[in-house]
């Protein structure tokens, strides 16, 4: 499972502008897990050494493209004539934030990016794509407002995607948290992203006069840790935020939550059910994601 081979003797290919050993946030984390349960061998590619050269070598290949800012668009009409590709879409790509909130606050219009060269672009891509992969439903239709002819038979809404070792963690974590017990402090995490909207978490709180404490510069698996200790999160980001790991991670460790509207996944029937079934569905990304990837490559 997940073997890493050179670009020659590679069933697929992985392009993505960073990978777990380059930056170990959400989205390459879920990357990292899909790579880790494939049942096939597997090159990694960064989107800035991507070129025509690969395009012409790698013809015969499967391809799936996550995070991809650096690529150059000029090579994306090669790739949707050439290649044999999916998408695995981690935000908002048709818009040069990546955000319509943040374009909202760059521009001080409303994002219309859909209707520029760049949006057009990303949904040819898309449209050229054997399947595409969202995080939440939310997300799913804000792309398919702006571009109907991205349909439903060609896309699957993944949510985030955890290796196994982890939701073990979890799960031991949230069998002392019950057997030990917690504080009765609020947790907010921080982070360099401005997405995060830790003020408007702190301002919240205080207006309901919650006690909490601010955690962060942790490594991945002592955050876990340090989460499992409090009685909750509260998580309240500045835009849409489509699938955050950390909710999750937050409800499968048995904390309260306390969200906004822009945490997209929050409202799905399966983050509603019991942690059981959660835990079942994140486990289920990876046979939505290979399923459907070996459908196409067998």
């Amino acid at each position: 499972m997940g073997n890493f081979v050179s670009f020659d003797t590679a069933d697929i290919v992985f392009v993505a502008d960073a990978f777990i050993d380059d930056y170990p946030g959400g989205a390459e984390r879920s990357t990292e897990a899909l790579f880790k349960t494939s049942p096939y061998n597997i090159c990694k590619v960064k989107s800035k050494e991507f070129n025509e050269e690969l395009i012409s070598r790698g013809a015969q290949k499967t391809w799936v493209f996550f995070n991809y800012r650096e690529i150059d668009h000029n090579l994306i009409p090669a790739i949707i004539k050439n290649l044999y590709y999916f998408v695995v879409e981690y935000d908002f790509k048709f818009c040069q934030y990546r955000s319509l909130e943040l374009h909202r606050i760059q521009t001080g219009d409303d994002c219309d990016c859909h209707t520029s060269q760049l949006g057009k672009i990303i949904s040819a891509f898309y449209h050229g794509a054997e399947h595409v992969f969202y995080m939440s439903e939310k997300q799913k239709l804000t792309y398919q407002k702006r571009f109907p002819f991205l349909t439903d038979e060609k896309n699957t809404v993944l949510s985030s995607i955890f290796e196994e070792k982890d939701l073990v963690q979890i799960e031991n974590l949230r069998k002392n948290r019950i057997s030990a017990g917690h504080n009765e402090k609020w947790a907010i995490v921080d982070g360099n992203s401005w997405i995060k909207g830790i003020d408007i978490s702190k301002n919240l709180l205080d207006e309901q006069r919650e006690q909490y404490e601010l955690i962060g510069g942790l490594s991945y698996s002592d955050l876990l840790r340090k989460l499992s200790e409090y009685k909750g999160l509260c998580a309240t980001p500045i835009g849409a935020d489509t699938c955050p790991r950390l909710v999750i991670e937050a409800k499968l460790l048995g904390l309260e939550l306390m969200l906004n509207e822009n945490v997209l996944h929050a409202d799905e029937e399966w983050f509603l059910e019991d942690l059981d079934l959660v835990e079942a569905h994140i486990l289920g990304s990876h046979d939505r994601f290979w399923s459907t990837i070996t459908q196409h490559v067998e």
